[in-house]
């Protein structure tokens, strides 16, 4: 693992990553699901036989387990004892600087059952991957009604890749001279609760579906936020948005659905907003070139195979040109935020 974090591989270990990806993986997922980060941090490090002892396993799956990690660089063997690599100790232990646990376990638990799909899906256009979840419904979204652990689960992700991203809006963007606004598909409301915080004189709806209520109205009241912060279930395909707002949050969710939708999405946010109104859209993107990031080619499959069978992380080109097709006819955008985000501003 070189100082500036990158990694480098041969052409051979990097085709054998791609081969085997699902195993090391699996490595990862054990690795935290055992607790073993934290053991060895715990202990400052420990020998195969005390890692066994720890984690309630016999001597020859620690062994494999222990390769597999030291392999992959998320350990180092100093002698006969193993400890955790820098870059363990910042992603893997839950003290760490970006803790990637809850991601991991949505990838485990619901990603992964269904991105064996991902062929199915390319040839028939839509989300085979679906029939991994049982339920009603089109969408994962839908689906996970009927699955409170799994949509628990799902939601704490969700909260921590917003906790992590919306804070660069706020660094960036002014809201002070924002009144009310209405944040579509704001699931538990992490998102606008600091953005709460931080403006205390802006009203606030979320404005999603109704079985996530009681998960956003309990953070709301938590935080202390419920004379300010409101919940309002409806359908955003169906039903329109909420009116009243001047500023209106459409943040991850343009990678959900297809070009199409999302301009008939924005048209009812450009309906919903008065002259000067503004619509944040702020999303995952890839390049305007289509040549990557990985973090954009790795996510697309997810949303075709599973999340909606349309969408896919879309450039930030094509989230202006959804705005301009929308009727907002001020667009302009904001790359420097970093974590593979951009968020384009449509004003009416």
């Amino acid at each position: 693992m070189a100082d500036n974090g990158t990694v480098t591989l041969t052409e051979a270990d990097y085709l054998r990553v791609l081969i085997h990806g699902s195993s090391a993986f699996e490595l990862v997922h054990a690795g935290l699901e055992l607790g073993m980060f934290e053991e060895l941090e715990q202990h400052g490090g420990m020998r195969l036989d005390q890692v066994a002892v720890s984690l309630g396993i016999e001597e020859q799956p620690a062994r494999i387990l222990l390769l597999g990690l030291t392999s992959l660089r998320l350990l180092e063997k100093h002698e006969d004892h193993y400890v955790n690599s820098e870059l363990a100790r910042r992603k893997l232990l839950r003290s760490g600087e970006r803790f990637l646990g809850p991601l991991i376990d949505v990838q485990a638990e619901i990603i992964n059952p269904a991105i064996g799909d991902l062929t199915r899906s390319l040839t028939s256009n839509t989300n085979v991957g679906i029939r991994s979840i049982e339920g009603r419904g089109s969408t994962l979204y839908e689906r996970l009604n009927g699955h409170p652990r799994l949509q628990n689960l799902f939601y704490r992700n969700m909260r921590d890749v917003t906790s992590y991203s919306f804070s660069r809006i706020l660094d960036s963007y002014d809201f002070g001279s924002t009144s009310h606004v209405v944040s579509i598909g704001g699931g538990d409301g992490t998102d606008v609760i600091e953005l709460a915080h931080r403006y205390p004189d802006i009203e606030i709806t979320i404005f999603d579906q109704e079985s996530v209520a009681p998960i956003a109205e309990k953070r709301v009241e938590d935080a202390g936020l419920e004379n300010r912060v409101h919940f309002r279930s409806g359908d955003l395909i169906r039903d329109p948005i909420p009116e009243g707002c001047d500023t209106i949050l459409y943040v991850h969710l343009f990678e959900i659905w297809s070009m199409r939708r999302n301009v008939d999405i924005l048209r009812k946010c450009h309906a919903a907003l008065p002259e000067d109104g503004v619509c944040l859209i702020y999303n995952f993107v890839s390049d305007d070139e289509g040549r990557g990031p990985l973090s954009a080619g790795l996510l697309s499959p997810y949303f075709l195979t599973l999340a909606s069978g349309e969408g896919m992380v879309y450039s930030a080109q094509d989230m202006e040109r959804a705005a301009m097709a929308s009727g907002f006819s001020r667009v302009s955008r904001r790359s420097d935020l970093g974590f593979s985000h951009t968020l384009v501003v449509g004003k009416k």
